[in-house]
């Protein structure tokens, strides 16, 4: 297999931002001085989104305005075939209209020349009709018989009555079989409308069997609603194409009809390659699948805009007026349907290219121990190389001497960042990732790997203990008889420190062989498991995604997108609003991260002035028994960062203390500083009062002290500080306060408190989640800190 080249180090630039100390007027707070009523509707999730196409149309059309009255010269010729019950159809189908330009041909053919006898010509009074005798002769000789000579007069004459005597009852026929058609393209379409809408359901509840067949079911009765539509008569439709509006409803429903059947057919193509991806039997077949819906995707995509053109041909005023709205909903949903299909096909995609669909692909892959918590997730004792080509994995590299065989490789002499000096002023590939924003983090990881001589990655990705333990629930335990032990989720966290900690061989030195050893048997049995241990695979990893026990980078910008979207990107998240993160970095702390408890309480009280005061308390509860091992029965030593809106001003702090000075170790004058540590912790400062650090990271103000805990011991620590922004006291208005808590990456879940506390100026008009506990003087939230969590509060100032 060949190794991908290095990759060029992006350049290093040294950022300065200034912060502008006073408080401004709050631009992270909406004024909705103008829409009190307004509700509040925060966007944290993404709502589930459903399309049933409204095809099915009444029965009933708008009457068409009756024709106009024939002019009182005229007679009426034929006979009246319309009863009582069936005026109402003729006047919409408007026949008589229809035959207005024959009328006055049919009067000039009955008019005869003839001549009234009057007094003038010495007859009676009484007026008679006679022959002219200066007209031309009433006959002429052809072949011996005695033509008359207004014999083609006769014939329009005898085609005139055919056409006024005959055509309305035949058309009156026509109308009475197109309602019989009508009726029954209604019935076939509500059959259709039906199943489209049960194969929706279907897939909403993920059986895509069934979606399927109803999505069949409902194209074959657009189909059959399509013939029947088409086997009007000609004469008919040339009819209806003289009527105002018919011709347009006429082409608006058979517009509908086609565009059902696409979208039935649309769905089809979907659940069918969702299903066989579900239907999949082995690791393998799911990326054959994937290749399948790939293309499925692609030609839903196409018949997808094949039926939108249908539907963009349907004018709204030719369909009744109960529909309309309707119709309107649905070409509303159009663009939202049509982004969700491409969405879906770039996301296919990009699982294709991790896969290495079209070029294989290298990852860094990362075991975090979680047990040792670091702001990027846990401490890194483990790594491996990744590559897979075309849904296989080539080649799973895990060096036996874990992050630590990279340290005689490294070059660059850089000045790691200042806590880490308690162990090592050097930074090097094992304590690589310290930010919590793990895109950073795994810019850093890759940025030190290829330093140490490694090659060029497309991405990387980190997995904690806790995953792995997860995991293993699902396909273990395993057999390690190497190793006189079987892994089971229970065990996996002790017995692999025990192995890699103290039992490994220390000529080898290869401490990290067991994860080396271990990892080949799990995706062995990862690759062997039955479709319900899949089902919960997928689970795990969209949980880990979710709680960050998992987390991923990749250098494909249209991957990353992809991974921005989803939300697990790992980044600080941005917000308008108030935020919170409270992050810990063990720092020679054994692996206490275990066998710590942490509540965290956090109180918001709005001033007389409108400003706002943050309080944040921290209480950890060390389980761990003195002497119990190495691991558990040590002093956990914690520096712990509180990221909180940019801007904000601290107030005061209590309950930190940093290690003594002398157990910090100096770099040597041939160290030299990292670039990006400079700048992306900005404007660092220590707060002479309190000793807290105080600095810029990406768009938040960060506090950091040190925190220290012995075995069996409960600690805790507070800080105070002013927020940048204020709500309006002087202005009436509505203003918008909300709290977004990020959980730290590879953490086990705190319990959450949170208080608004409010002044008498401010009322609760509307809250988020709506079960939010609240009187009226304060707002309450708790939650588990498993995922990020929110809540929001529409206020109104009742002063003004």
């Amino acid at each position: 297999m060949p190794r991908k080249t290095n990759k060029k180090t992006k350049s290093q630039k040294t950022i300065e931002v200034k912060i502008n100390t006073q408080i401004p007027k709050s631009h992270f707070v909406i004024n909705l001085k103008k829409s009190l009523a307004d509700k509040l509707n925060p966007s944290l999730t993404e709502a589930e989104k459903n399309f049933s196409p409204i095809l099915n149309q009444s029965n009933k059309q708008n009457p068409i305005k009756p024709p106009r009255s024939l002019p009182y010269e005229s007679r009426k010729i034929g006979v009246d075939f319309i009863s009582v019950n069936t005026r109402k159809l003729w006047q919409e189908l408007s026949l008589i209209g229809l035959f207005k330009p024959v009328l006055p041909l049919a009067r000039k053919i009955f008019s005869v020349k003839k001549h009234k006898l009057n007094k003038q010509d010495g007859f009676s009074n009484q007026p008679e009709e006679v022959e002219d005798v200066f007209a031309a002769p009433s006959f002429f000789s052809f072949l011996g018989l005695n033509v008359p000579n207004n014999w083609y007069k006769k014939i329009a004459i005898f085609a005139a009555s055919v056409v006024i005597l005959i055509l309305p009852l035949q058309a009156f026929t026509y109308y009475q079989k197109m309602v019989e058609t009508k009726d029954k393209i209604l019935s076939i379409t509500a059959e259709a409308v039906k199943n489209l809408q049960a194969g929706q359901q279907a897939a909403i509840q993920f059986n895509f069997t069934d979606a399927s067949a109803n999505f069949t079911e409902a194209k074959n009765y657009f189909i059959s609603a399509q013939k029947e539509a088409g086997a009007i008569n000609l004469l008919t439709a040339e009819i209806l194409s003289l009527l105002p509006n018919q011709n347009q409803s006429i082409t608006s429903g058979l517009s509908i009809l086609k565009a059902g059947e696409i979208l039935s057919e649309t769905g089809q193509i979907l659940t069918d390659g969702i299903n066989k991806f579900v239907a999949a039997q082995t690791i393998n077949d799911y990326y054959q699948t994937l290749v399948l819906f790939q293309n499925n995707l692609s030609l839903a995509l196409t018949k997808f805009n094949g039926a939108k053109s249908y539907l963009q041909k349907v004018k709204i005023s030719s369909l009744p007026q109960n529909q309309q709205n309707n119709f309107n909903q649905v070409m509303t949903n159009l663009p939202e349907i049509q982004d969700g299909l491409t969405n879906l096909y770039e996301v296919n995609q990009a699982l294709l290219q991790l896969l290495g669909y079209q070029t294989w692909q290298r990852y860094l892959l990362i075991f975090l121990n979680n047990n040792e918590l670091r702001g990027g997730g846990g401490f890194m004792g483990s790594f491996a190389i990744l590559d897979i080509d075309r849904g296989q994995i080539k080649k799973l590299e895990i060096p036996g001497g874990g992050t630590y065989d990279l340290q005689g490789a490294l070059v660059p002499k850089i000045i790691s960042p200042e806590p880490l000096h308690l162990i090592n002023p050097r930074w090097e590939f094992q304590d690589a990732n310290w930010w919590p924003d793990y895109p950073k983090t795994a810019e850093k990881i890759e940025w030190f790997y290829q330093k140490a001589g490694g090659a060029s990655v497309d991405g990387v990705i980190a997995l904690t203990t806790t995953l792995m333990e997860e995991l293993l629930e699902i396909f273990g335990p395993i057999s390690m008889p190497e190793y006189d032990r079987v892994i089971t989720s229970e065990n996996f966290a002790l017995e692999t420190q025990k192995i890699v900690e103290l039992e490994y061989d220390k000529k080898e030195n290869r401490p990290k062989q067991f994860i080396a050893d271990l990892t080949p048997k799990l995706l062995e049995h990862i690759f062997a498991a039955n479709k319900t241990q899949r089902e919960k695979l997928m689970s795990v990893l969209i949980n880990g995604l979710n709680e960050r026990q998992l987390m991923v980078y990749f250098n494909s910008a249209n991957i990353q997108k992809i991974i921005d979207e989803f939300g697990w990107n790992g980044s600080l998240r941005a917000t308008e609003g108030d935020y919170l993160s409270v992050v810990h970095a063990n720092i020679a702390g054994g692996k206490t991260d275990a066998v710590i408890n942490q509540t965290i309480t956090h109180q918001a009280e709005v001033q007389a002035d409108g400003s706002m005061v943050d309080t944040v308390k921290i209480i950890r509860r060390h389980l761990g028994k003195p002497g119990e091992n190495i691991f558990y029965g040590v002093q956990n030593n914690s520096f712990v960062r509180f990221y909180v809106p940019q801007g904000s001003t601290l107030l005061s702090a209590s309950g930190f203390k940093k290690p003594p000075k002398n157990l910090f170790e100096d770099p040597p004058d041939d160290y030299e500083n990292d670039l990006d540590l400079i700048s992306y912790e900005r404007e660092k400062k220590v707060d002479e009062k309190t000793g807290m650090e105080i600095y810029q990271e990406k768009d938040k103000t960060v506090f950091a002290h040190w925190l220290a805990l012995k075995p069996g011991e409960t600690g805790q620590a507070e800080i105070k500080y002013k927020l940048p922004f204020k709500l309006g006291v002087s202005e009436p208005g509505a203003y918008y306060y909300s709290l977004l808590v990020q959980k730290q990456a590879g953490s086990r879940p705190s319990e959450l408190k949170s208080n608004l506390i409010l002044n008498n100026q401010f009322k609760i008009l509307s809250k988020f989640p709506d079960n939010l506990s609240s009187d009226i003087q304060q707002v309450n939230f708790a939650a588990n800190l498993k995922t990020d969590q929110f809540y929001g509060v529409l206020l109104i100032n009742q002063n003004n």
